[in-house]
């Protein structure tokens, strides 16, 4: 994800985050997932836009929710959406939309589809590498 993080960044995950409170959104998390088409498990890192009930639109480089627009600095003037991904999506409950801040190049919600919440491993919170990006995750 960029600006939040880059490649070769080293950050710490509380996996306990969401045993004692749900998911919001902006939270920064790490899941698991298999790429389309791929057997192997991974992990990722991206940002939840959307949680359980919502309708979310993806609209002229805008996320919006349920018909609102989303205010989202992170992630700039980046497109949110190629043709040729759906649009529109529902997040069901037990579920959430996961978008990459660098939506030019991100494999997230768009192509996988909404995550369910067991595969979320924890809440991203620390930044420990490299040396003078150290801090908090935002």
């Amino acid at each position: 994800m960029s600006p939040a993080l880059h490649n070769g960044d080293a950050i710490l995950v509380d996996t306990r985050a969401y045993r004692r409170s749900p998911p919001e959104r902006g939270d920064v998390v790490l899941f698991e997932h298999r790429e389309p088409g791929q057997a192997v498990l991974v992990y990722s890192v991206k940002r939840i836009v959307g949680l359980p009930g919502e309708h979310l639109l993806l609209q002229d480089g805008r996320v919006l929710v349920n018909g609102v627009p989303l205010p989202e600095p992170q992630a700039g003037a980046t497109p949110t959406q190629a043709a040729h991904l759906p649009t529109q999506w529902f997040v069901a409950e037990g579920q959430c939309f996961l978008l990459g801040d660098n939506r030019a190049d991100s494999l997230d919600s768009r192509r996988l589809g909404p995550v369910d919440a067991g595969d979320i491993v924890g809440r991203a919170w620390w930044r420990y590498w490299p040396p003078r990006r150290w801090g908090r995750v935002r």
